[in-house]
């Protein structure tokens, strides 16, 4: 699967955990343009985690490197942005 970041084309993956998952749930490589997605976590945990790696991901391309640097921050907007979204409704986007 693929998402588009300010035009840049990621790579989304969904991987066995191979990140702490008690503290993250994703990661981003900007080099690589890939997220990478626990799948040892609820389908939930999963979507709020790209939500998180999207709001990472624009942060950086949009020269904002030093908020992206700012967990708490990130994981504020990201939960904002995530719980905005109705499942029902928006299905698939994430």
């Amino acid at each position: 699967m693929k998402i588009s970041i300010c035009g840049i084309p990621h790579e989304i993956v969904y991987a066995n955990d191979v990140f702490n998952t008690d503290t993250h749930y994703g990661q981003i490589d900007y080099g690589k343009a890939v997220i990478k997605i626990s799948k040892d976590v609820s389908k939930e945990q999963q979507d709020e985690a790209l939500c998180h790696e999207i709001l990472h991901g624009i942060l950086v391309h949009i020269g904002k490197d030093e908020l992206s640097q700012d967990e708490s921050f990130v994981q504020c907007l990201s939960n904002a942005l995530y719980q905005s979204f109705d499942p029902k409704i928006y299905e698939g986007c994430f």
